[in-house]
C-alpha cells in the first residue's frame, strides 16, 4: 500500500475506505450480552476503597494527635519560661547578687 502523508480528494475517488468485518451484525448481538452479563466481583475488591478511606483517616488521626502533643509540650515549656521570667522580675537585682554570695550556696 502507498503511504502518503497528504492525499487529495480527487486521488481518493469514490473507494470506501473503511470496512466491517465479516459477520460482525450476526454476532453483535451475542458479543454485546458476553460482554454486558454480571460478573462475579471478589468482596475484597469492594471494601478496597473503604479500606484505603479508613487508612487515611486513621493516618489524618494519628498525625493530629502527635502534632498536637508536640504543641502541647512547646506551650508547656513557654509557660516554664514564662513563670521562670516573672519570678526573676518580681525579685531585686541586690536580692540576687546576695543569694550568690551568701555562704549557702558555696557548700
Amino acid at each position: 500500500m502507498d503511504n502518503k502523508k497528504h492525499i487529495l480528494f480527487g486521488e481518493a475517488g469514490k473507494k470506501l475506505p473503511f470496512t466491517v468485518p465479516e459477520n460482525y451484525f450476526e454476532n453483535f448481538a451475542s458479543q454485546m450480552e458476553a460482554q454486558v452479563t454480571i460478573k462475579p466481583v471478589s468482596v475484597f475488591k469492594i471494601m478496597r476503597p473503604w479500606m484505603y478511606m479508613a487508612a487515611m483517616f486513621l493516618g489524618v488521626l494519628f498525625l493530629s494527635r502527635v502534632g498536637y502533643n508536640v504543641y502541647q509540650e512547646k506551650s508547656n515549656t513557654l509557660i516554664a519560661d514564662n513563670y521562670e521570667l516573672y519570678v526573676l522580675s518580681q525579685v531585686d537585682e541586690a536580692e540576687i547578687i546576695d543569694y550568690y554570695l551568701s555562704d549557702e550556696t558555696l557548700k
